[in-house]
């Protein structure tokens, strides 16, 4: 039986992984790290997994490689140019 006051953590657990883990030049970002990072939930950083975002799991955790994450977000920076109001001309409503 344990008996010592603090509670060990499950090691299936998110938090018993490390927050990063270097493979070789890449720095690997655990993903609810790389949210806190951008100032946004874990839901909004999954959501761009479906338009290509980079991501590896290690031991069933989610990781993001650091520079290239960043620059997936570099990367979907949008520059459309404003549209001019649609405007009908006023004989064509009077017809």
């Amino acid at each position: 039986m344990d008996t010592s006051p603090e509670q060990r953590l499950d090691p299936r657990s998110r938090e018993a992984h490390p927050e990063q883990i270097v493979v070789g030049d890449e720095t690997f970002i655990r993903n609810d790290k790389m949210a806190e990072q951008h100032g946004v939930s874990e839901r909004t950083v999954n959501r761009g997994d479906r338009d290509g975002a980079p991501y590896r799991f290690f031991g069933g955790v989610k990781y993001r490689p650091k520079s290239r994450y960043d620059q997936f977000i570099l990367n979907s920076i949008r520059e459309d140019k404003p549209q001019a109001p649609n405007r009908k001309r006023r004989s064509a409503i009077q017809k």
